[in-house]
């Protein structure tokens, strides 16, 4: 590989976000307020920026946090973007959704939650990612882009029915330069970051983080995909001087997560779920090639408005209460399975949520953001949603990308998407959602449509820059 043959250009960096402690912990109602004790690994946001010769980008931020509102990823994406000339509507601002990192940086989760939002944190997390950012412009080295996809069943799965849907598949891109090492690597899977409990009050990225930490080690000194070893030795290259960063992207996760999967609830088990997926996207990228010619890379964004669920009479919320924290407390005396004891305490807390629903009102519709990047024929559709299996499979499925990845909790967040089957069953996701299975399938639908339309688009670009050149 030669530096001129290059397709795309990369810039990466990691930052520790890492509070101090004493401040809340988001993601538990369970927590009840308690502040962090202290941090068992860092808190991270990594950076990856990726250009073609065109002068197309994105840019994706992937932030260790339990979830990014709509605001604050405004606020960071032009940040971001100023600091480092990236356009700030390429900049996909994600959440890993670790349910053991900063309330304070949340803002507007529901009307059953407390607000959490600490102004002076929110603005302290803008202005450390727009620092990082600053420096990406001089460290924007010529790659190639590697896509594999591997599969974990082990570290993940439906978290109401082990048997229901899951999309177990691992997506990896990493970002090759001219000596075969690898620069930077962005991954996705679906499971929840909730390997840990309530009970911990230790700042912790959950097994994302485990993830990051045991695939960049495997990468450090990788150089799978040196294609001419003289090449290597011409330009004197050697391993990256440091780790290469991994951002973590949270996938169609409303239903999935560890709890059938995970012998406990310990930072060991932590590390052992996070390397069963590093180890499925190692195996993956090992197996896979370099793509090769021109790589065009493209984000367009756009909104869909989606009409909010018919709610029950405040009664009706009120009996169905009562009715699940008797289930709950019933499972508690009889000594349940941990799995199952969870799923009847979620329940409960579900009807809480819907009641407080009820009691605030919603407004008709909502207008959810939406994003779909790509690099070649590989696409990530962006949505701010915790979205069923069921639904991420369906876009997968109709998408016109050869390879496509469908990724939650970016640029806002709007709460649990849930099937017509999770409806039926009254499940928790089901009953705090804002939208019924028709909002779904009306979200699903928005998201194919913005692939149709971004597909169109390169092949129109591809096809004039093959009339230029046979002119």
């Amino acid at each position: 590989m030669n530096d001129l043959d290059a397709p795309l250009r990369v810039a990466a960096a990691s930052v520790d976000l890492t509070p101090p402690a004493g401040l809340p912990l988001g993601g538990y109602l369970l927590r009840e307020g308690k502040t962090a004790t202290g941090a068992h690994d860092s808190l991270e946001a990594s950076l990856v920026w990726l250009r073609d010769a065109n002068g197309g980008e994105v840019l994706w931020l992937a932030i260790d946090a339990l979830c990014v509102d709509e605001v604050l990823a405004g606020e960071i994406a032009a940040a971001v973007g100023n600091a480092c000339g990236c356009a700030p509507d390429a900049v996909l601002v994600c959440a890993s959704h670790t349910h053991s990192s900063v309330a304070g940086w949340v803002q507007g989760l529901g009307p059953i939650l407390p607000e959490t939002a600490d102004p002076r944190l929110r603005e302290d997390l803008v202005v450390r990612l727009a620092d990082a950012a600053r420096a990406l412009p001089r460290q924007l080295l010529p790659c190639w882009p590697v896509l594999a996809e591997g599969s974990a069943p082990a570290a993940g799965g439906n978290r109401n029915d082990p048997t229901g849907p899951h999309d177990a598949s691992v997506g990896i891109l990493a970002l090759v330069d001219a000596g075969g090492g690898v620069v930077a690597t962005v991954v996705d899977y679906a499971s929840h970051g909730t390997v840990l409990g309530h009970e911990n009050l230790a700042w912790s990225a959950d097994w994302p983080g485990a993830m990051r930490r045991s695939l960049s080690g495997a990468l450090e000194t990788l150089h799978a995909f040196a294609a001419a070893r003289s090449a290597v030795r011409m330009r004197g290259a050697s391993a990256p001087a440091a780790a290469p960063p991994v951002a973590f992207l949270q996938g169609a996760a409303g239903d999935a997560s560890p709890r059938f999967v995970r012998r406990d609830q310990s930072f060991g088990e932590v590390d052992r779920l996070g390397g069963l997926v590093a180890g499925a996207a190692f195996t993956a990228l090992l197996q896979a090639q370099p793509g090769a010619g021109d790589v065009r890379v493209a984000v367009r964004r756009t909104s869909v408005t989606v009409s909010t669920r018919e709610l029950p009479a405040p009664a009706e919320a009120r009996r169905r209460a009562a009715e699940l924290e008797g289930d709950w407390l019933a499972a508690q005396t009889a000594g349940v399975t941990a799995p199952q004891e969870r799923i009847a305490r979620t329940r409960y807390e579900g009807s809480l949520m819907l009641a407080a629903l009820v009691e605030a009102g919603l407004p008709p519709t909502m207008e959810l953001p939406m994003a779909a990047a790509a690099v070649g024929d590989a696409a990530w559709i962006h949505l701010p949603v915790e979205l069923f299996a069921s639904f991420g499979l369906a876009i997968r499925e109709r998408s016109p990308f050869a390879w496509t990845r469908v990724i939650g909790y970016t640029n806002g967040y709007f709460g649990y998407v849930a099937d017509q089957a999770a409806h039926r069953d009254g499940v928790y996701e089901a009953t705090a959602s804002r939208f019924d299975a028709q909002g779904g399938k009306t979200l699903t639908d928005a998201a194919v449509e913005l692939l149709r339309s971004l597909a169109s688009e390169l092949r129109a670009n591809a096809s004039e820059a093959l009339e230029g050149i046979s002119r």
